[in-house]
């Protein structure tokens, strides 16, 4: 019955679907809009008279007039080649040429036309050029999300999983070219740590997304980042109001619903979004460990499956004002609530020699909890005379809590798996606040008329505290009441302060060669205070300068290279300086270590990048060397229980290469090719003393999208990753998402279908290698999902001029005379 339904609904969509394609080639679909502006002052143009022609037919010209907010749209309109001509009075006239609108592109928003004054420039004529799904600009891989059927129903995390030079390691962090890297969003850092990002990125919807910038080499004001910078540009709108709702629900129990609401005038931009999702996570795994101690071997095997649910509202409202056409500020507001039941259970084997079993537990855990966080963010932009100069001031704070509830039952077996009689119960209660304050000046000072050489400053100030509060306490079998365990609990307050100052010269050389020379000195100072805990109090603090350098040329519009050096610093987080033990698996346990140093980077990388309207290809090499790198370091005890936690080790070399490319085939065909590969070089101490092995990370992407008419658009992407550790490597199978989007009504209903991993379940198989041990795992994870997502847009309401139908008739009879 179900596929029967299915089916039925499938087929009325087709049927519909080919319906409304033979009405929309025969009354035409089109739309060309956009909001016009003087280029001196920023204003509005309003009765700017604005003429449409296609060009095979120049005999029937449409007309039109600017609204009082510069705002203007043809709709309606066959497919076709266009010439679009805007006339003022004291200004230039301005002609945009073939503006192309079919099939594939039938709805053309021209943004933001800056028009100058006559006395400026003559006639001024520009030809427009489509954005294609993903495009490589100016030393940027921009993935323009606006385009894309998977933003309907998907969450940002998601969406930039499927990004170009994008993969993520078995634990679910994002990687870029292997390495973590820093998260803008409309440029301004979103300063959260990994669970605060996680939460944000899973929460927000991937449809107020317009585009996605991805920089492998980041500019001056983030050259020390490591991980390369991912810029998030969330939809401001045409000159309007528009309310979109969005409902979606998948076959893996997820479901979820948003409300984007956007206002934009000629000088204030407002965005809201509210949202809502839920989803279930389900696996299993298990591990074989074999012990090696100098006299015998004996083996620890795990089974385990666990079942995740979880739910997340979420709010963002963002606002920005020109206070006029060089100066700008803007607020962000977003709240993001976080509510989990996750539950596994687990069998524990110890084996001999001969692989018998000679005893057995069983444990079952339990967690509960709710987070919160609330961020605020302003920012200040002034723009000078000159293009180059500006001052940025960008400033925020955010406060989060999340409590987390476990319970462990544990019964232990004997080696037939009956019950020995003995059992335990342990509670932990985990209360963690978070506050954090960020403070980012830049400012660009040109040196020289032309703006080709100018001077980059700019500081920073960072800090974070956190307060975490852990209460232990098993059950008593006499009274059933929970005693407290101290030596299992803790409270500490962690702080960690950032300052940095840097200044870089940006010079214009030859024609196409520019020149980058900068440094940035930032001291880090990390306190640990302990009011209960099994540690003692322990603070941190070093200074470091970090220089960088570019040089750039571009061969033409459509080849340039680069090289790059910098350095770079990799700070360790609480997870690494936490030196509270985590009991939360007992036969595993970790901690972390205070005194760890930070990692210094010499990063040499040489980037060859060559673009055309239908092919683009994107190649890059790089060495780096790591200096007193930290890793996690894996060992095993006499008792049979393994203990991680993180050191100082030596020098380490890691060698990439990484390779994107996009192939347009005949308009409605694009193809997508990116991949890359780390290898890691150990040094002999880290190999003799932790058993570390060289190795490389191996990940590609394929992504193709295909739109067969005006309404629809198909989009598939295929992920693998070989990741490689300093104690193992994880290799997982290939990640599938497959999606059709369809627009009905005019285009306001559309309605998304997408298939994740339809194949198959994410697996892992795992590998590690220590000196007296050695592990192997295997994970699974249902991510089969196929999710029906629906999109309305309610409105469309335009700000109408203020001119009277006398004053639009005689400036409408002047444009055709």
């Amino acid at each position: 019955m179900y596929k029967f339904l299915m089916l039925l609904f499938c087929s009325g969509i087709f049927m519909l679907s080919r319906a409304q394609e033979f009405t929309a080639k025969q009354k035409g679909n089109g739309t060309v809009a956009g909001n016009i502006f003087d280029n001196s002052s920023g204003r509005p143009l309003a009765a700017a008279s604005i003429s449409l022609v296609r060009m095979d037919a120049p005999s029937t010209p449409l007309h039109a007039l600017a609204d009082k907010n510069g705002a203007f749209d043809f709709v309606k309109l066959s497919y076709g080649y266009y010439h679009l001509v805007i006339d003022m009075v004291g200004f230039a006239k301005t002609a945009i040429d073939s503006i192309h609108v079919y099939s594939e592109h039938s709805d053309v928003n021209l943004g933001d036309i800056k028009i100058n004054t006559a006395g400026t420039s003559l006639n001024d004529v520009v030809v427009y050029a489509e954005k294609p799904l993903i495009e490589n600009k100016d030393g940027k891989v921009i993935y323009n999300v606006a385009e894309s059927p998977l933003s309907n129903g998907s969450n940002a995390s998601e969406m930039l999983r499927n990004l170009p030079l994008m993969n993520a390691n078995p634990d679910g962090t994002l990687l870029l070219r292997g390495k973590e890297p820093l998260i803008l969003m409309d440029e301004k850092p979103v300063n959260l740590n990994g669970q605060q990002l996680t939460d944000l990125l899973e929460s927000l919807p991937a449809n107020v997304v317009e585009k996605v910038e991805i920089m492998q080499n980041p500019p001056p004001e983030y050259a020390t980042y490591p991980g390369g910078v991912i810029n998030i540009i969330t939809r401001k709108g045409r000159v309007g109001i528009y309310e979109r709702f969005n409902l979606n629900a998948g076959s893996r129990g997820e479901t979820g619903g948003s409300n984007n609401l956007n206002y934009r005038s000629s000088k204030l931009n407002i965005s809201t979004n509210i949202g809502y999702g839920a989803g279930t996570t389900k696996g299993n795994s298990w591990s074989h460990r074999e012990n090696i101690y100098t006299d015998s071997v004996s083996y620890f095997y795990s089974q385990s499956q666990f079942d995740n649910f979880s739910k997340h509202p979420n709010a963002r409202m963002q606002a920005d004002y020109d206070l006029n056409k060089q100066t700008n500020i803007g607020f962000v507001y977003q709240g993001n609530l976080n509510f989990y039941n996750n539950h596994s259970d687990v069998l524990y084997m110890n084996l001999d020699s001969n692989q018998q079993v000679y005893k057995a537990s069983t444990r079952s855990n339990q967690y509960n909890g709710t987070g919160y966080s609330h961020g605020f963010s302003g920012s200040f932009q002034w723009k000078g005379k000159n293009p180059v100069e500006k001052l940025q001031v960008y400033s925020g704070l955010s406060l989060s809590k999340n409590d987390n509830d476990r319970d462990f039952y544990q019964q232990f077996l004997q080696s037939d798996f009956l019950p020995t009689g003995l059992d335990s119960t342990q509670l932990q209660v985990t209360d963690n606040y978070i506050s954090s304050f960020y403070l980012n000046v830049n400012y660009n000072k040109p040196l020289n008329d032309t703006g080709t050489v100018f001077l980059s400053m700019g500081s920073t100030y960072s800090s974070n505290v956190y307060h975490n509060i852990l209460n232990t306490g098993f059950l008593r079998a006499v009274d059933r009441a929970y005693i407290g365990n101290d030596l299992l609990s803790n409270n500490f307050y962690f702080s960690q302060a950032i300052f940095t100052a840097r200044a870089a010269l940006v010079v214009g050389l030859l024609p196409g060669m520019k020149l980058i020379f900068g440094a940035q000195a930032e001291q880090t100072g990390t306190d640990f205070r302990f009011i209960k805990g099994n540690a003692p109090d322990a603070n941190n603090s070093y200074w470091r300068i970090l220089p960088n350098f570019t040089i750039r040329k571009e061969f033409d519009r459509d080849m340039n290279l680069s090289f790059v050096y910098r350095e770079t610093i990799r700070r360790p987080g609480i997870t690494e300086l936490n030196p509270s033990i985590d009991y939360g698996d007992p036969y595993n346990i970790r901690f972390g270590n205070p005194y760890i140093q930070p990692s210094l980077t010499d990063n040499f990388d040489l980037n060859l990048s060559y673009a055309k309207r239908n092919f683009n290809v994107n190649a890059s090499v790089t060495y780096s060397r790591i200096k007193n790198v930290f890793n996690s370091i894996r060992t095993l005890a006499d008792s049979g229980k393994t203990i991680t936690t993180y050191k100082n080790i030596s020098d380490q070399e890691e060698y990439i290469a990484s390779f994107w490319s996009g192939v347009t085939i005949a308009k409605k065909i694009r193809i997508n090719i990116s991949g890359g590969w780390n290898y890691n070089k150990y040094s002999d101490v880290e190999k003799q003393l932790y058993a570390y092995k060289d190795g490389g990370t191996l990940y590609a992407t394929f992504n193709y999208s295909y739109a067969p008419d005006n309404l629809t658009n198909i989009e598939a992407n295929n992920r693998y990753t070989n990741f490689a550790g300093p104690q193992g490597h994880s290799r997982s199978n290939i990640n599938m998402s497959l999606s059709v989007q369809r627009k009905f009504f005019d285009k306001h209903l559309i309605i998304s279908l997408a298939a994740i991993d339809p194949f198959g379940l994410q697996k892992f198989h795992n590998f590690t290698y220590g000196t007296n041990f050695n592990i192997e795992g295997y994970s699974i994870s249902n991510t089969q999902n196929f999710r029906l997502s629906v999109s309305y847009q309610l409105s469309k309401v335009m700000v109408k001029s203020k001119l009277d139908e006398k004053q639009k008739k005689e400036t409408l009879d002047k444009l055709v005379k």
